[in-house]
């Protein structure tokens, strides 16, 4: 190896966006990579909604702006998960870098108005309007400088519930390359044993990379660096470990 090839890995490692697991960060060769869109796939309570939980919450403790968008939860509800998985978003200095899309909430009450750092979506059958108000939550955040952000989608699968596939398809198309383009590295959660192999593939045709949960385990796929080996994992009350 030259010195040029040397100076070039160095440089991709730094580039990682760290997720706060550092044992994530380490199978994954330093973490994610920046501006990519990463599946996270696995059966229900899996530890799929503490993974991103955990990756928002670590970028706003380094004042890089995050943004939610939610599906099958309202932000209090997920505000109030977070605080007891030791993530309490109140503490964070800096409340103008949170950011929700919330196309849950509103099905029951719909008199909710937005506010700059949370815009409410009719119902997730609304896929038209999601993909407007994260649009437009996005470029506030550019406005702002927040040029790298973190965003983290949960979930897919409720989408595909209330959406036909091509649908769901389309909607994904445009918000991945939305997001490459404007800076973000984002997650997004897809329920394992819910969809034919059809909807599967035609979402994994879209990511970058996939971080996979299976029984106890937990492998990365794709994703460039990353070792391709199954680790096991657990969940604990301060969010996921894994074994390197």
């Amino acid at each position: 190896m030259d010195l040029r090839e040397e100076e070039v890995l160095v440089m991709v490692a730094i580039a990682r966006v760290k997720t706060g697991i550092p044992s994530l960060d380490a199978i994954m060769g330093g973490g994610l990579p920046p501006q990519s869109n990463i599946l996270v796939y696995g059966e229900p309570l899996c530890g799929k909604k503490p993974l991103i939980m955990q990756y928002i919450y670590q970028g706003l403790q380094e004042g890089m702006p995050g943004m939610f968008v939610l599906t099958d939860y309202g932000v209090v509800e997920w505000a109030n998960m977070m605080r007891q998985g030791g993530w309490n978003l109140e503490t964070v200095k800096d409340q103008s870098l949170i950011h929700f899309v919330d196309a849950y909430t509103k099905q029951f009450q719909p008199g909710l108005e937005d506010n700059p750092n949370i815009a409410y979506v009719e119902h997730p059958s609304a896929i038209s309007s999601v993909a407007l108000h994260i649009s437009s939550m996005q470029d506030e955040i550019l406005k702002a400088g927040g040029k790298e952000h973190r965003l983290a989608f949960h979930s897919i699968s409720s989408l595909l519930e209330e959406c036909d596939s091509k649908t769901v398809f389309n909607f994904l198309h445009y918000v991945t390359g939305k997001f490459r383009m404007a800076g973000a590295t984002a997650l997004y959660t897809m329920e394992k044993g819910m969809h034919s192999p059809v909807e599967v593939n035609m979402v994994e045709h879209l990511m970058d990379g996939i971080i996979e949960f299976e029984g106890e385990n937990v492998k990365v796929k794709g994703i460039f660096g990353s070792d391709a080996q199954v680790h096991a994992y657990k969940i604990t009350p301060r969010g996921i470990t894994i074994k390197v």
